[in-house]
This record gives structure tokens, sequence and C-alpha cells, in this order.
């Protein structure tokens, strides 16, 4: 599969939706100065993973667990962004921790992914952005160099290569069933993550939070 070309277009040909992107976050740029920080993580992911990088791009594979994460990791009081979520549902991102009020969001950015991603990560701390498949390796260094320079966090829901954090779901575990019956009394979610080094397990106490399609589920007594 051919890798994914990221049209980045300048002047007159620039696409509307980047066009009112950046009129509208030049205030926001001036008026939301967070300092560079390592975002904190959901409970349970901090076993492993201690912190996501400022200025770096992080893969998180379950959608729940990186609104959960875009939920921790967002500054008290400032502004974030979701891209390329147009399911998106407003309840379930609340409860996940997301501050919905205080997040633009972008449910349709096509072809200008790269543009409408860089541009919001300049004015905001932490973006979460539904993966548009595979990039091609000039887009992907270009967009590093953005978030690096404006020490912005993004959370991409997929895979992303040479991200500096990778989190895959493995299984879900539940307690409190025994021999087929009983209640439910809690849950977790299992998951693989890496910063650079050997994969690690977390496990994530389940609040909303769903494992991938396909996830082995695991009952334990």
């Amino acid at each position: 599969m051919a890798a994914t070309r990221l049209e980045r277009r300048t002047g007159d040909d620039r696409t509307a939706t980047v066009e009112a992107l950046r009129e509208r976050l030049r205030g926001m740029q001036q008026a939301q100065a967070v300092p560079e920080r390592a975002a904190p993580v959901p409970a349970g992911l901090g076993d492993v993973v201690q912190s996501l990088r400022a200025g770096a791009v992080h893969s998180i594979e379950s959608r729940s667990l990186a609104l959960a994460c875009m939920g921790a990791a967002l500054p008290g009081g400032a502004w974030g962004a979701i891209v390329g979520m147009p399911d998106l549902g407003i309840e379930a991102a609340r409860d996940l921790g997301v501050p919905i009020e205080r997040v633009a969001l972008v449910p349709h950015p096509g072809r200008a992914w790269l543009d409408v991603v860089a541009s919001l990560a300049e004015a905001m701390p932490v973006v979460l952005a539904a993966s548009p498949g595979r990039v091609a390796p000039t887009d992907a260094a270009r967009l590093a160099a953005r978030l690096r320079q404006a020490s912005s966090t993004l959370l991409v829901a997929g895979p992303w290569q040479g991200a500096a954090t990778v989190v895959r779901s493995v299984r879900a575990e539940w307690e409190g069933l025994a021999a087929g019956d009983g209640r439910i009394a809690a849950g977790s979610l299992v998951v693989e993550a890496a910063t650079g080094g050997a994969p690690r397990l977390a496990r994530i106490p389940i609040t909303g939070i769903e494992p991938l399609p396909g996830a082995a589920q695991e009952l334990v007594a």
C-alpha cells in the first residue's frame, strides 16, 4: 500500500478549512501560553509510561483510551482539539475526562489533515487525531518539527510510524464472575505500552474504556 501524501498548500491554494482555523487560532496562540511539560497519563498506564513527552507523537491504538489520555494530559484551563472523529460521542468523551467545552472539533479534515493538525498544535498543548493511515516520511518529519517547535503533544488514535509512545490494547479482564454466574465487580483493560524500549504490560481500570474490536476477552473469577 502506497504512502498517503498529505497535501500542504500555501497562498491562495490553501483549503478553506485551514484558512478558517488559522484565523480563529491567531488570538489563541498569544492568549494561551502553556509552559513546556510532560503530559500525565491515566491511572494504571503510569506504571509503564510515566508521561507523554511534549513535542512528540504518541500512538494510542484505542480511541477510548486515547480520549482518556487526552483528558489526563490537557492542562487545566487550556484548550485542546480533536480531529477526524465525526462519530465522536460527546457524553462518552466527557465521561473519559475530556473537558469537551474546551475542545475544538474538526470532524472532516480531508486531505488537509496535516495542515489542520499542525495549525492546531501551534495554538493548543494537546491535539487528538484519528490516524489518517500511512503517511509519507517527509510529511511525518515536517509535522514532527512543528510539534517540537510548539512543544505540543499529538495523540494519534491508531498507528503512527516512529511514535514516541505506542500503546496497544491486549485484552479486557473482569472480576466477580464465578462458574459462569455472579455480578461483575470490576474490570480492567490490559495494554502493551512501549516508549523506545521493550513493550511492558499495564492494567488500566475500565471506566467507559473499551478494548479494540477483536481484542481477546478474559474472565477472571
